[in-house]
């Protein structure tokens, strides 16, 4: 792996991401993580991690990815830190102290949010991990079987790992997408349970099942107290956590969390321009130049002469989501034109027949 990763760094790529709630990432040990990225760092890499574990421990989270920047020597960057499940909101505070001494000993950590208080992810997240690692989560069958039901439910009824169908409920669970299949496709876990006249956990395996296993979820964790302070802080910049969609077809089947179609719209609508959370250039900045400085994107995310002309045009008056969770796949409002390097992808509003985009390279 660590010959595997140096190749990579000498072809250009950026840095290492892992997904640590997620099969496989989630068995990968923090001695394995610090060694790949000693090999990284040499190569002046950045280490992008979705953490281990965004509820109860997400303080210890968040000590891992320090603790593997400042051994390793690599920079560290949280993909979308967040604080999840009621008995959680308020530990912002402690979670940015913990950044920012890191960051006060020289140990370079940064991370991202995004502008909504609920998440989306697969609905096979909700699994625990020992259930996860047997590989039958898409086999309705095999997980009906008598011991892995029986250990399922026990393990959905704890909290020794991070469980979201404990820490945030499952009437705050929506299945986002069903191959189609209506009959779950914009309910809670529970509405869908109460329907099948079983439990929760067994709703779950119901749905990967007729699924297999490829339903998604969005799950409402946050609250808006945390996700201000995690917006205003200096070493925050603001993503979107999005797929590539279209309004129609495949890509907006089912109902794909709305930051897909209006995550920056939002943000500036909502934090920006109503709230003033902070002044609109700052706002600007932490989607634009902060980002391109945090993972060293050289010559973007600047009006500056001799950098890429990548340029948003939009109307403050106007600008906003119009998307909702139950209809997220609508166009939002208020951007008038945008420049790929120099030529229209929107123009007036309009989409245009542009293809611009290009891989970046480190070197």
């Amino acid at each position: 792996m660590k010959g595997l990763l140096k190749e990579s760094m000498e072809e250009g790529a950026w840095g290492l991401s892992t997904g640590l709630t997620y099969v496989p990432s989630m068995f990968a040990s923090t001695e394995e993580l610090t060694e790949l990225c000693r090999t990284m760092a040499a190569y002046g890499g950045i280490y992008n991690s979705h953490m281990r574990n965004e509820g109860d421990r997400v303080e210890d989270s968040i000590k891992e990815v320090i603790a593997i920047a400042r051994d390793s020597g690599c920079r560290g960057h949280i993909s979308h830190l967040k604080v999840s499940g009621k008995a959680n909101h308020g530990k912002s505070e402690r979670c940015l102290e913990l950044i920012h001494r890191a960051d006060d000993e020289g140990i370079p950590v940064t991370f991202d949010v995004y502008p909504y208080t609920a998440g989306s992810c697969g609905l096979r997240t909700l699994l625990p991990p020992g259930i996860l690692e047997l590989g039958i989560e898409d086999d309705f069958h095999a997980m009906k079987a008598r011991d892995v039901y029986r250990e399922t439910v026990r393990l959905l009824e704890e909290d020794s790992w991070d469980n979201l169908l404990k820490s945030c409920g499952s009437e705050n669970i929506m299945v986002s997408s069903a191959g189609g299949i209506q009959a779950y496709e914009g309910k809670s876990i529970r509405q869908i349970a109460e329907e099948l006249s079983a439990e929760d956990a067994e709703a779950v395996m119901k749905v990967l099942g007729d699924t297999g296993a490829q339903a998604g979820i969005i799950y409402y964790a946050l609250c808006e107290e945390d996700l201000r302070r995690f917006l205003t802080d200096p070493l925050c910049t603001v993503g979107t956590d999005a797929f590539a969609r279209n309004y129609t077809g495949p890509t907006a089947a089912g109902k794909p969390h709305p930051r897909n179609y209006g995550a920056f719209p939002r943000f500036i609508r909502k934090y920006l321009l109503e709230e003033k959370l902070m002044p609109l250039e700052k706002g600007i900045e932490k989607i634009t130049s902060l980002t391109a400085a945090h993972f060293g994107l050289r010559e973007r995310g600047a009006l500056r002469e001799g950098y890429q002309a990548d340029v948003t045009i939009f109307d403050p008056s106007a600008i906003g989501e119009k998307g909702s969770f139950l209809n997220p796949a609508v166009k939002p409002e208020g951007i008038r034109w945008v420049l790929v390097s120099g030529r229209p992808a929107v123009a007036d509003g309009e989409f245009a027949p542009v293809r611009r985009g290009r891989v970046l390279k480190r070197v």
